[in-house]
């Protein structure tokens, strides 16, 4: 009994050997594709950034912002309702590319505009128009009261 039991174990023992030896090498090899196929991966999602870099700098830039500095010519603060009222004038270059506006446009888009908000009226004077993705508007408002503008 005791034979056919030690010949039980050594038999179960050689017959892990082979099984280790035989499928050894079989795990060693997918272990290794397994890591190639990790380097892979690494390389082609640092080209798809390089890549969405490449589309990202190639895209037309457009006006995301508008911003207006307005100065009172009697040194007061601009009212809410006048800045308003501006900003509806300008407000449809939201969105457009920044190389596709016409620059003279943009200026005498305000340029001399009479504006009345409030029951009060106000004339424009466009300073400067700085054009980017932030469009800024330099203005110098006169308000008039009364007065006919010449």
């Amino acid at each position: 009994m005791r034979g056919k039991l030690a010949f039980f174990i050594l038999g179960v023992l050689i017959g892990l050997t082979v099984m280790n030896a035989v499928q050894g090498k079989k795990f060693e090899e997918i272990y290794w594709e397994t890591e190639e196929l990790k380097v892979k991966h690494y390389e082609t999602v640092q080209q798809l950034k390089k890549i969405k870099e490449q589309h990202e700098s190639q895209l037309p830039s457009l006006v995301k912002e508008i911003k207006l500095e307005i100065r009172m010519n009697d040194h007061s603060l601009p009212e809410p309702a006048l800045r308003r009222g501006i900003y509806e004038l300008v407000k449809d270059l939201l969105g457009q590319e920044v190389d596709a506006l016409p620059y003279p446009l943009l200026y005498n888009l305000l340029e001399g505009r009479l504006i009345e908000e409030e029951g009060r009226k106000y004339c424009l004077e466009v300073e400067a128009v700085i054009l980017g993705n932030i469009l800024v508007y330099f203005l110098d408002v006169e308000k008039l009261d009364g007065e006919n503008p010449v």
